[in-house]
């Protein structure tokens, strides 16, 4: 019996591990053009305070855009680009039974439950662009993540970038 409790909670720590994935999103508005849109700007904010963070992000973003055709140009941009970061925690409670039992919910017998209680760090990643002539927001790509704060810079480099690779895979957006 105490097998098959450790088991389950195995399972269930697994299946909690695998929500904890990227997930990402992207909104924009359907009236815009996206085909107009040829170069491009920073528009530099302190939004990000870690400098090797912000060159990641930049570095990531400025490439993700060249793959799509659009020149970074500090004169006179069509596109403004902004990069956003947020930084949230979440509660995860973990409970183990150690203990059997019987009886109509396994109501009488020895054992003991313990529960755990972390807070899981959780960052959000957002780059939005502005159609700079209207100064209108017309994209927004969203990545969010739980981190991992003993990861390696290779490894942070490397999840960011499957993070712009998703955000950025749809856009530009089709002409509606």
């Amino acid at each position: 019996m105490k097998r098959i409790g450790w088991l389950a909670s195995l399972v269930l720590a697994a299946t909690l591990a695998a929500c904890s994935s990227l997930t990402t999103n992207a909104d924009y508005n359907p009236a815009t053009d996206f085909s107009k849109y040829k170069t491009w700007a920073w528009h530099e904010s302190e939004a990000i305070k870690d400098p090797i963070w912000r060159d990641r992000i930049k570095n990531g973003v400025a490439a993700e855009l060249g793959k799509k055709g659009l020149t970074q140009s500090e004169t006179n941009p069509e596109l403004w680009v902004f990069a956003h970061t947020r930084l949230d925690e979440q509660t995860q409670i973990n409970t183990y039974n150690t203990g059997w039992g019987y009886g109509w919910g396994w109501g009488y017998g020895a054992g003991t439950t313990t529960s755990t209680v972390q807070q899981i760090p959780v960052g959000t990643l957002i780059v939005d662009l502005v159609d700079a002539s209207q100064k209108q927001l017309v994209w927004r790509g969203t990545a969010t993540k739980t981190l991992d704060p003993s990861s390696s810079p290779e490894q942070k480099q490397a999840s960011l970038q499957k993070a712009l690779d998703e955000m950025f895979e749809k856009f530009p957006p089709p002409k509606k």
